[in-house]
């Protein structure tokens, strides 16, 4: 990886982590100690591993079985933003870790906006009313 490739992954999570903090009312920083940490980009959302990818060619298989590695080494749910120049944030989850009772088993994922990514974050949080195990 390049070090323009590094400085734009790096951008981007932090573009990421600021509208992640707007829209959630949490400080959400970058995890700077990845390699330590089971290699998620964001940990400060509870229970949830954030993977952040800011790339123009998409490939969101491998970044999801990455996302996936690093949740179940960490016990979390796995979360995976993306986004190219000039489009918005996409995110994509597990639809099991949204609806555990509609959706039993793993692997039926979803893409969504970046605004509904943060009301499921927002309802899975503690003192809200969905209660999701991990």
């Amino acid at each position: 990886m390049s070090a323009m490739q590094r400085r734009k992954g790096q951008t981007g999570e932090r573009e990421l982590f600021a509208l992640l903090s707007a829209e959630l009312g949490l400080v959400v920083r970058r995890n700077v100690d990845q390699a330590r940490q089971g290699g998620a980009d964001g940990l400060d959302i509870p229970g949830w591993a954030i993977e952040v990818k800011r790339q123009e060619v998409l490939s969101i298989a491998s970044w999801w079985a990455q996302a996936q590695r690093q949740a179940d080494t960490l016990n979390r749910r796995p979360i995976l933003f993306y986004r190219v120049s000039r489009k918005p944030w996409r995110a994509v989850l597990d639809l099991h870790d949204v609806a555990p009772d509609t959706f039993p088993m793993r692997g039926d994922l979803c893409e969504t906006s970046l605004e509904t990514a943060c009301s499921v974050i927002c309802e899975s949080l503690p003192g809200n009313n969905m209660e999701v195990e991990v």
